[in-house]
């Protein structure tokens, strides 16, 4: 039982290792996946990145348009697309060929018109607040393009979170939950420690 708990919960992150909560990059087969951020998010901060897979025969970049403006994407190989955003408190659309998201970044309160939307944190980034994929993925370079692979778990965690962090938050031995996507949306989540559904649900996957 554990055993097929642990390899569905493995084979949902296969299309790009360690993806998202579930409510983040659902689409149906063939439509553009959105990782960060969810359509009708609330953002707590403005500068962000927009991550995106493309379906497999999309052979070039959607356009990208922010608040109708141009965006720029990163240079990384399809099927994985990146932008950095740096967005103003207030609302804003982005758009990813036909694919539209509306967003909100707080400053204080949010106004009545978005109080129903859900409040979406991301994996914090460098001093700058940016993030790169190869911080945590195997990223190759070729024809001035980055490809994204393996997600180096638990050893890109390991950077940042000691051995001794992860007992306090898990008690839990380390080596059955080194695949951490198993339980944290890796790129985003509306939940505390950016986890993909409420703690007592993800242990029940391997635990009677």
């Amino acid at each position: 039982m554990a055993r097929r708990a642990w390899l569905a919960l493995t084979l949902a992150a296969a299309g790009l290792p360690g993806l998202t909560a579930p409510t983040l990059g659902e689409s149906e087969p063939g439509a553009l996946r959105v990782l960060f951020p969810a359509d009708r998010s609330v953002l707590e901060t403005g500068r962000s990145e927009l991550i995106c897979v493309a379906p497999g025969d999309v052979k070039r970049a959607p356009p990208l348009r922010i608040d109708g403006k141009r965006g720029r994407w990163q240079p990384y190989a399809l099927p994985v697309l990146v932008a950095r955003l740096e967005l103003r408190p207030g609302r804003h659309e982005i758009a990813v060929g036909p694919t539209k998201l509306q967003v909100y970044v707080r400053e204080g309160d949010v106004p009545p018109e978005v109080a129903e939307w859900t409040v979406y944190g991301s994996h914090p980034g460098d001093a700058d607040g940016w993030k790169d994929c190869r911080a945590c993925h195997e990223v190759t370079a070729a024809n001035g393009r980055q490809s994204v692979g393996t997600l180096r778990e638990p050893v890109a965690c390991q950077q940042c979170h000691s051995s001794e962090d992860f007992q306090l938050a898990h008690f839990h031995p380390e080596k059955p939950l080194a695949g951490c996507h198993q339980c944290h949306a890796l790129h985003g989540s509306s939940a505390k420690s950016l986890l993909k559904a409420p703690r007592k649900q993800l242990c029940a996957t391997c635990h009677d």
